[in-house]
């Protein structure tokens, strides 16, 4: 009896999660022709960030432009730390991230399908000085939000840019 009782609760709570669009983090849902994407110039950390979103929205980093529906060209990136407040000790206390990317998206056949684009993103985060490990950590954990963030966003503006080639 408790079995088939716990059978139909889960059933349930699936139909609930199906029914209510649930999908795995970090998935994005993208239009067909953006399942296929080259990225090209950019970072390391950009490169991983952006196949593992597109790993979980079902899509794939292709390994040349002509077999994707959208490449994604680097134009410059840089990622910059500066010290925003010194302390007593003539120590940073204070610190900030700032994040620069300029890219271009273009079709397999070299068409440009959207003017260059521009993202900056900047964060500031409390450089305590008696845990210098761990603001290491933070500092880092930082630059991988904005490699997350850079990345959805990039996939975002794809889809207007295949959005507006389709009118």
């Amino acid at each position: 009896m408790m079995n088939q009782w716990s059978r139909m609760v889960l059933v349930g709570v699936l139909a609930l999660l199906v029914g209510c669009g649930y999908h795995l983090r970090g998935s994005i849902e993208m239009p067909e022709v953006l399942k296929n994407m080259y990225v090209f110039g950019a970072s390391a950390p950009l490169q991983s960030e952006m196949r593992s979103i597109m790993k979980a929205s079902k899509g794939k980093m292709v390994g040349s432009p002509n077999d994707a529906g959208v490449v994604v060209k680097v134009l410059r990136e840089e990622m910059r730390s500066r010290v925003l407040s010194i302390g007593s000790t003539g120590k940073s206390s204070e610190s900030e991230l700032e994040y620069y990317l300029r890219f271009q998206f273009f079709d397999s056949k070299e068409n440009a399908l959207m003017d260059e684009q521009v993202i900056e993103i900047s964060r500031e985060f409390f450089n305590d000085q008696t845990a210098v490990l761990a603001k290491g950590n933070e500092e880092q954990l930082i630059r991988n939000e904005i490699y997350k963030q850079v990345s959805r966003m990039i996939l975002a503006r794809a889809r207007i840019a295949i959005d507006t080639q389709k009118k």
